[in-house]
Formats: C-alpha cells, structure tokens, sequence
C-alpha cells in the first residue's frame, strides 16, 4: 500500500470512528455508569466504593441518573443528519 493510501484510510477511520463516538456518546457513558455503579456489588469489592467518600455516594448515583436523563437515551442527532436539515428548513419557513 502507498503512504497516500494508508494515511487516507486512517483519516476515513478516525472520522468514521469519531461520528460513531458522538452519535453513541450516551450508550457509552451510560455503559460506563452502569459499570461504575453496578460493578462493586458485582465484585463484592467495597473497597472500590471506598475511593468515593460515603457521604457522597448517594451524589455520585444521583449525578449518573440526571446525566442519563439530560443526554436522552437515543443516538445523537449529528448537524449533517436529515433530521437536523428539516428542523432548520421548517424553522426558516414559519
């Protein structure tokens, strides 16, 4: 393979693989909330739960629920979508 060819292939990868990562952004930080939570008790491992001060665990779940909520658990919308081209259309219509 030529050196062109190689560094167009990484390019087309890394942009396919940063889409993928903002479209799927809330699967993958739900995942990782899960784990965070879930984890311990799986393991049965306190001493994982012991790098978070007792006091502020309860915040800590709190905090993953309301970060569930706010990023909407669906793919995200990318500005090249369909969906986001209509929203602006309909918008400059009316």
């Amino acid at each position: 393979m030529t050196a062109i060819l190689k560094t167009t292939l990484k390019a087309t990868f890394w942009n396919r693989f940063t889409k993928m990562l903002a479209r799927w952004r809330t699967y993958v930080v739900n995942g990782i909330l899960i784990l965070l939570v879930v984890l311990p008790e799986l393991i049965h491992s306190p001493e994982i739960m012991a790098l978070i001060p007792e006091e502020y665990q309860r915040w800590v779940v709190a905090l993953g629920f309301v970060i569930n909520i706010w990023m909407r658990p669906r793919p995200a919308v990318l500005p090249g979508d369909p969906e986001v081209k209509a929203k602006k259309e309909a918008r400059h219509a009316g």
